[in-house]
């Protein structure tokens, strides 16, 4: 039996390197983030917007599908901080009672865990014999998303990451104590960084882990770009293309220096 090559990267939390944050990089990200495209899918093009290069190498959506799944959450946390102060708290909604309620929270300090010796191969003992798997990517993920099947997501997922010929027929084959016997391996060879808080409702006393996902609070929408747009072009008649490529710390003086000058009744 012969398995076929790895795809995920062997490389747990990623080094760096952003784009020149303009309004263009802005309405191309707002375009991305708040659409109803699949999560998985969106986290893709958004990195590969955001990034130039990603572990020294240039950043394609081939390289961004072949990260695991943590050092994808890495980025897009590392991504949101561009974007988002950090003030150490986050609103969190209870699934219980619905109330939204303030969690003591700093994103970029979120806790991580390093990878396994084997990463980004496991290999587990199973009733079918010894079976290696990757860990689970970006591909796999959006996969997982579009693709749907009859088997349960967790078999599906088996079934992508196994290395073996046979991965598709030993995910339906793979007992129940297999299934935990792998689960339990990915977990334990696998990286991971924090998007989950376990505390309790204030106002219900339930106790909820609340997912910390930058995709619903941290990237710019475009109706406010728009507006900076508005607001600019109406002061200084540029023209749009002109404003959305100046650097966003410009751009957001340039609208805050007319707001203020509207405040205090000038004009041009």
């Amino acid at each position: 039996m012969t398995d076929r090559a790895l795809q995920t990267l062997a490389v747990a939390f990623p080094s760096y390197l952003p784009r020149a944050l303009t309004g263009d990089l802005e309405l191309s990200l707002a375009e991305i983030a708040w659409t109803r495209a699949p999560r998985p899918a969106r986290v893709s093009h958004l990195l590969n917007t955001v990034f130039d290069r990603i572990s020294g190498q240039p950043v394609s959506l081939d390289r961004v599908r072949r990260l695991t799944s943590s050092a994808r959450e890495w980025l897009l946390q590392r991504a949101a901080l561009l974007f988002w102060t950090d003030k150490g708290w986050f609103q969190a909604q209870c699934r219980v009672c619905e109330q939204y309620f303030d969690l003591p929270l700093t994103l970029a300090a979120a806790p991580r865990k390093p990878a396994g010796e084997t990463f980004p191969l496991v290999s587990v003992k199973t009733s079918l014999g010894l079976r290696r798997f990757e860990a689970p990517n970006g591909g796999h993920e959006e996969d997982l998303a579009f693709e749907q099947g009859d088997l349960p997501p967790e078999r599906r997922l088996l079934a992508l990451c196994g290395l073996a010929e046979s991965a598709a027929a030993d995910a339906r084959a793979f007992s129940k104590a297999d299934v935990t016997r792998i689960e339990a391996a990915f977990e334990a060879h696998c990286p991971d960084v924090a998007d989950v808080v376990a505390t309790r409702c204030p106002a219900c006393q339930a106790d909820i882990e609340a997912r910390i996902d930058p995709l619903q609070f941290a990237f710019p929408r475009s109706q406010q770009l728009l507006r900076d747009v508005h607001m600019i072009a109406s002061a200084y008649h540029w023209g749009e293309a002109d404003i959305l490529a100046l650097p966003v710390a410009r751009r957001r003086g340039y609208a805050s220096l007319i707001r203020a000058e509207k405040g205090r009744g000038g004009g041009r």
